[in-house]
């Protein structure tokens, strides 16, 4: 009968193929994340599944959703993909992409579909266990339209398909498994292959203004963006951080522009006023697809900031004038007095001061010492500003083409043999989600 490995989203099967002809779903976890799942074979001899626990992969589609969009994956996307495969077929399918949509959304992930072995020809699998498990027969059509329906969606990738299945908030914290244990025991796959595509993806290149704030950012992945930390690489700082100050981060800037960069870069200006007028001469350079430049977010809680300067102290908004980095962080945590901004130049071109926090080193300092957020600190801002990179990633992914799978192989449609797989509740697991 040969292997068969599965990806699965409860007991809802959204990928499989055989022996060397599969792929690769790596991407969707990460090593921690590998653990005993049961697998389940329905033995045609003895009329009855058979249960094994064997290792494979396994997190919450909760957890699988923000790293399908960092590579590139939404519902925007996969209404592009439906429609391809329309315009490969040559005619409009039985149904939109609004009522499949729809229906994915309200299916009942936890159920069985496969409750039958046997062979299926391409589309003949889901004309005869999936079109009414999905409610597709609701919206008209005869029985043997969901045959020619079945030629199309088999060919929606399975990203597409759990992004779908995520917009029901029910099945977020269903479990999605990525069975390969058969393929490797049957000599298919290599296991140290399997484990060293967990975690492989198209990385981002974040560059900041200085090395503070790379590492202030890659700190906060860590500790409160843990699923997704490993999509994102800083410049190499070992040796002096190379493009301190907004000048500097600028004529890189041009330099990557020039050059014609393929790499995946963000780039983050402060949200002061030197870093928002460089952000505005960056933007003009028309940055290419793979490239974007941001400023922090404007954080609520900067808009009433203690100052010093010229003319005395005062309580100012200080978004788009001394909003560094250090700002984000949890600036009364262990604190007894209440941070402050120096005003420190002024710049005629935007008629505001510059500002800088006072004493910006013991902050960051004491956030990077941090194994773990300990109780009481505030990571309210940090937050913000991890969310206003990864949406600017995502924009990226979407406009950018996929990288090509190397080990990546067609998928073989057809199950033989008298036992065949069927998709079983990740249960029992080492690593539960």
């Amino acid at each position: 009968m040969g292997s068969l490995i599965h990806l699965a989203v409860g007991r809802f099967e959204v990928d499989w193929g055989k022996n060397n002809m599969f792929r690769m779903h790596g991407d969707l976890f990460q090593p921690d994340d590998v653990g005993l799942l049961p697998y389940a074979y329905w033995d045609e001899n003895a009329g009855e599944v058979i249960d094994e626990l064997k290792e494979g992969a396994i997190r919450s589609l909760r957890r699988v959703l923000p790293r399908l969009a960092l590579l590139g994956h939404s519902v925007t996307t996969a209404e592009a993909e439906f429609a391809s495969i329309e315009q490969q077929i040559g005619e409009p399918l039985s149904i939109t992409f609004d009522l499949l949509a729809e229906a994915l959304a309200d299916f009942d992930v936890s159920s069985p579909i496969v409750n039958e072995s046997g062979d299926h020809d391409f589309g003949e699998f889901f004309a005869r266990e999936i079109y009414v498990r999905l409610g597709l027969d609701r919206f008209g059509g005869e029985r043997w339209v969901a045959r020619d329906l079945g030629y199309a969606l088999e060919n929606l990738s399975p990203a597409s398909v759990m992004v779908l299945l995520g917009l029901n908030p029910k099945n977020l914290d269903e479990l999605v498994t990525w069975q390969f244990a058969d393929v490797v025991e049957g000599g298919w796959a290599d296991r140290q292959g399997i484990f060293g595509s967990l975690g492989r993806v198209r990385r981002f290149l974040i560059v900041t203004e200085g090395s503070s704030d790379a590492r202030i950012i890659g700190q906060g992945f860590r500790l409160l963006r843990p699923d997704v930390a490993d999509f994102f690489s800083f410049v190499d700082m070992e040796e002096g951080y190379p493009f301190t100050g907004t000048g500097n981060l600028h004529r890189f800037c041009q330099g990557l522009v020039s050059i014609g960069i393929e790499n995946r870069v963000l780039v983050v200006y402060d949200n002061d006023a030197e870093g928002a007028a460089r952000h505005r001469d960056t933007l003009s350079l028309r940055l290419p697809p793979n490239m974007r430049a941001i400023c922090l977010p404007a954080n609520d809680r900067l808009r009433a900031f203690c100052t010093e300067g010229p003319e005395g102290s005062g309580i100012s908004d200080i978004n788009g004038r001394a909003a560094a980095i250090e700002c984000y962080l949890d600036l009364s945590y262990g604190e007894a007095e209440r941070p402050v901004i120096r005003w420190t130049s002024y710049r005629s071109a935007e008629g505001v001061y510059q500002g800088e926090l006072i004493g910006k080193e013991r902050y960051y300092r004491r956030f990077l010492k941090f194994n773990e957020l300990p109780d009481g600190y505030n990571a309210s801002g940090l937050e913000l500003v991890l969310d206003a990179i990864i949406r600017a990633c995502e924009d990226v992914a979407q406009h950018v083409s996929p990288p090509t799978e190397d080990d990546a192989t067609p998928r073989d449609k057809m199950a033989e043999g008298p036992i065949s797989r069927i998709a079983t509740p990740a249960r029992q697991t080492v690593h539960p989600s």
